[in-house]
């Protein structure tokens, strides 16, 4: 019955408050920090992100306006076969889709290791523990080939790749209950949901940090990172996200999330640096200098210089294919 309703909740356009107090009274057995009075119920509904019908156009603006954005129907879907056919089992791809030497990384809540993609697989189906992988990279396996994802990677200028730099895309798995603290990351991102529904929180990066919320990639966290609520329904930038099985969502870089798996999760994740909003990506890396970019000092692509380039090319391009068109 919960599975039923958390499909149906994810795809309202308008919450009522009796499921979002359901909603974030449930995030809440997992996280104490999301506990919601009645009286801040009102608030909360003004932060959602309403889920909006894909089309590439409404894409490239909310991209421009760097805005979160839920789409209901975006096109990801495996690819056809040699008959014109769609042949498809999710578990069975997942499962014999990458290599057997591939190992994820699975954490918990106080230890981190690396298992095989099946035996994870047996892990979230047996639903026993509580854990999230988040950074299983597909590329080039098995699974790339059947599945086709470049919508999420629509108006990208960087290579894929599993550099920190590059356009990354992973297959996302948690149990519910798992909780991804406060962090942001240094390319926009988005997150595909195949099955399960997740709270995503998003604020600011800099706006929190002045507001007492932390962030794991830019503060010393030692247990869990500093959240209050109230301060999060006061900041500007603030918005939640519920997505459930069959919606994508896309994140500007500058917004530090936390998120909470409501229900068990099948889903990819990407990670790049976009056209659109590409200014406002370069205003971010000189508030926040790019993790990334100090980590491999020397190579000269992991830069933002490389990137900036990539990005005049691109446009240089756009540029001449429109006057050659327009001749």
């Amino acid at each position: 019955m919960d599975q039923i309703k958390y499909e149906h909740v994810a795809t309202q356009s308008r919450m009522p408050a009796r499921d979002i107090q359901w909603v974030w009274g449930a995030s809440a057995q997992f996280d104490d920090t999301l506990k919601t009075p009645p009286r801040l119920i009102e608030k909360v509904a003004k932060k959602r992100v309403e889920p909006i019908p894909f089309s590439r156009s409404n894409l490239f603006k909310r991209m421009v306006a760097c805005e979160p954005t839920l789409f209901s129907n975006f096109p990801i879907r495996p690819r056809l076969n040699r008959n014109g056919l769609r042949n498809f089992s999710l578990l069975e791809e997942l499962r014999f889709g990458f290599p057997q030497s591939a190992r994820a990384r699975v954490r918990t809540e106080n230890s981190t290791n690396y298992l095989p993609v099946p035996r994870v697989l047996d892990k979230w189906i047996g639903a026993k523990s509580v854990f999230g992988v988040t950074d299983l990279h597909y590329i080039g396996t098995r699974f790339d080939a059947c599945m086709d994802t470049a919508g999420l990677n629509d108006f990208n200028i960087v290579p894929r790749g599993t550099d920190g730099f590059q356009s990354q895309d992973s297959l996302v798995i948690s149990s519910t209950g798992a909780v991804t603290d406060s962090h942001s990351d240094d390319h926009s991102g988005s997150n595909h949901s195949f099955v399960g529904t997740k709270l995503w929180l998003l604020w600011d990066t800099l706006e929190g940090l002045k507001h007492g919320l932390e962030d794991v990639e830019r503060c010393a966290v030692y247990d869990r990172a500093a959240f209050d609520l109230q301060a999060f329904l006061a900041m500007r930038t603030s918005r939640w996200i519920l997505i459930g099985p069959g919606q994508t969502m896309f994140i500007p870089a500058d917004l530090t999330h936390k998120v909470i798996t409501l229900q068990q999760y099948l889903g990819l994740g990407s990670f790049h640096a976009g056209l659109p909003g590409f200014v406002d990506l370069l205003k971010r890396w000189t508030r926040l200098s790019p993790l990334w970019a100090s980590r491999s000092p020397g190579d000269e692509r992991c830069s933002v210089d490389f990137i900036t380039r990539r990005a005049i090319r691109r446009m240089q391009f756009l540029n001449r294919t429109f006057h050659l068109s327009d001749a």
